[in-house]
């Protein structure tokens, strides 16, 4: 492994660390709003008022830090699915602080997911790629992502609970997929200076990309489901970027043969069934906790 790779791997995991805790801290305040806050840039003011979310957001901030990092190092195709792992820091993380002990359940998944993941990554082997697109590659990309962002939002607003979640995830994971790509283009370009990067117009379309999907994403919380939610974000968001980041950026994936091919799709539906496995773990209704652990993430005082 290169210093490279190690410090791509490193950053990734930090950032993989920061997402999963801020997930639960934003959505834990998000589904306390009623439902006519939801997609709209008020959702985000309003949810500014509340320390636990400033709380979140903060770590969010960081974990994009972190991330933008990874990109100055390694691939999109590498760094994209270690930000799955986030998951694995919410449930260490919830188990830390509620004292629930993780069940089998949980500890099968996230076996499924790292195995699926180290699979992914001994297999894919990706090199190569450019740091931006050309603007004639996003004229055609673009209507693509943004009608499909549509078309989630569209039916995601005429339901509710899971669905709606899960319709709004999708929607948001899309949004940071895109903001993943051009965040590396935005590293790339900052290492010339801040007003030379101002001239370009990748930029821009990072904090276009960045705002949809953050008001997306709290939308997604505030449906209630966080197990919807972060299924659809942690499996559409690398999906997205990775399928851009080979599409338009040129990285290239090293697949050695047929049954490297299906060692790769096997990787790829053990993270899918273990993200989706773990989400379930995170978003187990509080009437299947114990009393006190329901006190604690409500922040209730008392004992049961």
């Amino acid at each position: 492994m290169t210093a490279r790779v190690a410090a791509s791997l490193i950053l990734a995991l930090l950032a993989a660390f920061c997402f999963g805790l801020s997930n639960v801290l934003e959505q834990r305040e998000a589904e306390q709003l009623p439902d006519d806050d939801a997609l709209r840039p008020t959702l985000v003011t309003k949810l500014a008022r509340r320390p636990w979310w400033v709380l979140g957001f903060g770590v969010d901030v960081g974990g994009w830090a972190f991330h933008a990092a990874a990109l100055a190092f390694g691939s999109l195709v590498f760094v994209q699915p270690l930000l799955v792992t986030g998951l694995l820091f919410a449930l260490g993380l919830r188990a830390l602080i509620t004292g629930q002990p993780l069940s089998r359940h949980d500890f099968l998944a996230g076996v499924v997911l790292a195995a699926g993941l180290a699979l992914f990554l001994l297999g894919v082997s990706p090199h190569g790629g450019d740091v931006s697109a050309p603007i004639s590659a996003w004229v055609i990309a673009g209507p693509v992502v943004i009608g499909a962002i549509a078309l989630c939002v569209a039916l995601g607003a005429r339901r509710h609970g899971p669905p709606r979640a899960l319709l709004l995830g999708i929607a948001a994971g899309i949004s940071f997929g895109v903001a993943a790509v051009f965040t590396k283009t935005f590293v790339h370009l900052l290492g010339a200076g801040i007003v030379p990067m101002l001239e370009h117009w990748e930029p821009y379309a990072l904090a276009v990309a960045s705002i949809t999907g953050l008001i997306l994403a709290q939308s997604s919380f505030q449906a209630g489901s966080l197990a919807a939610s972060i299924a659809a974000l942690e499996v559409s968001e690398p999906v997205v970027a990775a399928v851009i980041g080979i599409g338009l950026l040129n990285e290239d994936i090293a697949t050695r043969g047929f049954w490297a091919q299906v060692g790769l799709a096997a990787a790829v539906l053990a993270m899918f069934f273990g993200v989706v496995g773990l989400s379930r773990s995170v978003g187990r209704p509080a009437a299947e906790q114990p009393a006190r652990i329901r006190t604690i993430i409500r922040g209730h005082g008392g004992t049961a």
